[in-house]
Parts: C-alpha cells; structure tokens; sequence
C-alpha cells in the first residue's frame, strides 16, 4: 500500500512537471501557427482589418508601381528575381527582389502609403548578415510593401547607422517615388529585398508595376543577365 501511495503521489509529480512543460510548449507552437499563417514564411507584417488612406490617393489602382531606386548607377548586381520554385536561374525558391545597391544610395517608395511597422532583427551574432531593418508601408487594406534593409553586417555600429539613415517613422504617410531612407551598404552580400504582399501571399511584384517601370527594371535585369526575366512561377 505504501509502495501503491508513493507511485500515486510521484505518477501525480510527473503528470504535474509535464502540465508546466507541455501546455506552454502547446501554447507557443499554436500562437506561431497562427502568427505564420498571418504573416507569412518570413515574416510580412500582419494585416490590419481596416486601413483608410484618409483620400490620400487611389487605393484601388494596383498596376501603376514604380522602381525603388533613383538610376541604375545606384544598382552594382541583379543576382535573384521572384521564383515560386527552384526552377530558375539561382536554382532556389527566392520570393521578392533582391536590389544589390552602391552605399548611401536612396530608396525610394515604390508607392504610396502609410507606414505601419519597422522592424529591427537581430539574427544572432553567428551570422555576417546579422542585422536587419524592415520598413513595412500599407498601401491598401489587401497590399502591404515590404523593404528589408541588409547592410551584411554583424557590427551593432552598422546596425545603429543603418536605423538613423531611415528617414520615416512609423504612422508617416509617403507618396509614390519620394526617398525616405539611405541604404548602408557595408559587406559584400549586402542589399534590400522588396517584397510584395497581397492578402498573406508575396506576388511577382510585376504584377503591380506600371509599363514603363517593369520596362526600365527588365532593362536593369537584362544589363546584367541578358537572358533572364525578372520573375518564374
């Protein structure tokens, strides 16, 4: 009977150490289920049920983007496009834009919009691409612009430069081609990626580019890779 008790009161010990374990464990894998589906594989800020450009522009006019940057001069390599697959030139699947740019150059806004987020990620001090800054602009209820700042870097000094070369904050509203950030570029790799969400799926940002803009960035695809086109299912 003792033998009986004392399994009783230990089977209790463990059922209890495994509720403080397990439920906790349980709640953080269902909260990043859930704030995966919202955002995305990597992290596209979460959408807002309701957002009001206060008549600032046409939110209903998705083909009319236009490039982030100010000339190609600004622009030293085209390595990755879109690819929904790794049937592409790089060989791997690569869901935005990567725009490999000439230190202290200007990013300008592809469209226009609210800023609802940035972001500072630190992805560990094992990486040279350690530090990142994310600058998210709403441009509708359904279309968010995602710019990744990459300077490639694992100096917290680089990280601090980058953020004060971010000329917005959030709550701004920007209008379509104006500058509002320098890019630092400081390591071999370093550049912005630029997504495009719609909803909580990323698009070929050809897509919502106007004629003339999707022109002059196959001309900067092409100046580099001749072959290539700027996005692959």
């Amino acid at each position: 009977m003792k033998v009986l008790k004392i399994m009783k009161k230990g089977g209790k010990i463990l059922l209890t150490i495994s509720l403080i374990i397990i439920v906790p464990v349980i709640g953080f894998v269902s909260y990043k289920l859930i704030e995966d589906a919202l955002r995305g594989d990597d992290g596209g800020s979460l959408s807002p049920i309701d957002f009001d450009n206060e008549g600032r522009y046409d939110d209903s006019v998705l083909n009319n983007m236009t490039v982030i940057y100010e000339s190609q001069s600004d622009i030293v390599a085209w390595n990755e496009g879109f690819s929904s697959s790794p049937a592409c030139p790089w060989g791997f699947t690569h869901e935005r834009l990567d725009f490999f740019y000439v230190n202290n150059s200007a990013i300008l806004a592809a469209a226009p919009g609210k800023v609802v987020d940035i972001e500072y990620r630190d992805n560990g001090e094992v990486y040279d691409n350690r530090y990142w800054v994310t600058v998210h602009i709403r441009f509708n209820q359904t279309v968010e612009l995602s710019y990744n700042f990459e300077s490639w870097t694992n100096m917290t000094s680089d990280w601090e430069n980058q953020q004060s070369m971010i000329s917005v904050q959030v709550g701004d509203w920007v209008e379509q081609g104006q500058e509002f950030a320098r890019f630092l570029a400081v390591g071999g790799g370093a550049h912005i990626h630029f997504d495009v969400f719609e909803g909580n799926e990323k698009y070929c940002p050809q897509k919502y580019l106007s004629s003339d803009a999707y022109n002059e960035l196959l001309s900067l695809v092409h100046f580099y890779h001749p072959t290539w086109d700027l996005c692959y299912p």
